[in-house]
């Protein structure tokens, strides 16, 4: 049973790619129009100022796009729970720096707009367990895995979408096995084998007799690697890839209360008359 929500429509948002977003350096412009050298745009650091600019706009911008009478915002924690599945989980981004302000935006992001972070947790956690729990509430998000393996109604936030799109539980399903097959190259997930993509996972899930997306998906598995090994396989793959759903399902030693709405009130009255795009 969801618990009840005071508000209307409350933006649960993926926090961490807007912290990314506020601190992309900006475009050398020269009397207006962007600099290039040898046929490249030039950049430069934004000032810290520019960069919680960035954040707070965004955010505006978004809350009034949507309609939202109020919001949650998510990022990721500390140490996630995935390591201790797979060491190696996310190892392709080690050395990544991340960019200038990141910490001051972060910090911002919690003492300014309210920003909640669980230790052992990703985002894509927090937001699905919260929408799974509240009732009135949806997802704002750019990652495919919230936008295509979980069903409900969701906004696409990414640069020339900008809408809300509705997934059915049967497209989620079949989604999120289809991403066991072929992994996730971002987070540093293999595929099943090499050279296994994206079609032919899912030209087999649909020749398959099974049941179910999730069932095809590991009889494809046991097919190519035997039944203990195909199975082992596929349930790696499964609980590096699920984005967790419920308070239920969380892992030993991990606790979370479902937050409070935070108020945005002002969404029909101060910036009625301004069309709002996400253009950063």
């Amino acid at each position: 049973m969801k618990k009840e929500n005071r508000y209307k429509n409350t933006a649960v948002i993926d926090g961490d790619y807007i912290i990314w977003i506020a601190c992309n350096k900006n475009k050398v412009l020269e009397e207006g129009v962007p600099k290039k050298l040898d046929d490249k745009f030039v950049y430069e650091d934004k000032t810290l100022e520019q960069a919680l600019d960035t954040f707070d706009s965004y955010i505006t911008d978004l809350l009034h796009l949507v309609k939202a009478d109020s919001y949650i915002l998510c990022m990721t924690g500390k140490r996630n729970f995935r390591y201790n599945i797979d060491p190696s989980y996310k190892a392709n981004r080690v050395g990544i720096e991340k960019p200038m302000w990141f910490k001051e935006v972060r910090d911002h992001m919690i003492n300014v707009w309210g920003g909640i972070q669980v230790d052992a947790l990703e985002a894509d956690d927090l937001v699905n367990i919260i929408c799974n729990s509240l009732e009135n509430a949806f997802i704002v998000a750019v990652d495919k895995d919230l936008l295509n393996c979980l069903p409900g109604r969701h906004f696409d936030a990414r640069k020339g979408k900008a809408s809300f799109v509705t997934v059915t539980e049967d497209q989620a399903n079949f989604a999120f096995a289809k991403s066991i097959l072929t992994g996730d190259a971002i987070d540093g997930i293999p595929n099943m084998k090499r050279g296994y993509g994206p079609k032919t996972a899912e030209k087999d899930l649909l020749a398959s007799e099974e049941t179910t997306p999730l069932a095809a998906s590991l009889k494809i598995y046991e097919k190519e690697f035997g039944q203990e090994e195909g199975f082992n396989r596929f349930k790696k793959q499964y609980t590096l890839l699920k984005i967790i759903g419920s308070l239920e399902e969380l892992p030993e030693n991990i606790t979370f209360e479902i937050p409070e709405p935070i108020c945005y009130d002002c969404v029909e009255t101060i910036f009625s008359e301004k069309e709002y795009t996400l253009d950063f």
